[in-house]
């Protein structure tokens, strides 16, 4: 079972790798808000979108929160 876990980790950190890779040519080309809320449609964590885009759990956070505010006008 923990090497199921183990190689279930290893995924899917290979996972994060491969994301932030595809969106490293759009990075800088589009903001953070615009690739959070890409992220934001596959039911990532702050964490983890923050993990994929080499920013903290704060920053997507408050990318969130205008995402949300945008949308609600």
């Amino acid at each position: 079972m923990e090497n199921n876990n183990n190689i279930l980790q290893q995924i899917s950190k290979k996972l994060s790798i491969l994301i932030a890779l595809a969106l490293q040519g759009e990075k800088d080309a589009v903001g953070v808000k615009e690739n959070v809320a890409r992220l934001i449609r596959f039911g990532l964590t702050d964490s983890e979108i923050a993990e994929i885009l080499g920013t903290t759990s704060g920053t997507v956070s408050v990318a969130k929160a205008r995402i949300k505010k945008a949308g609600s006008k």
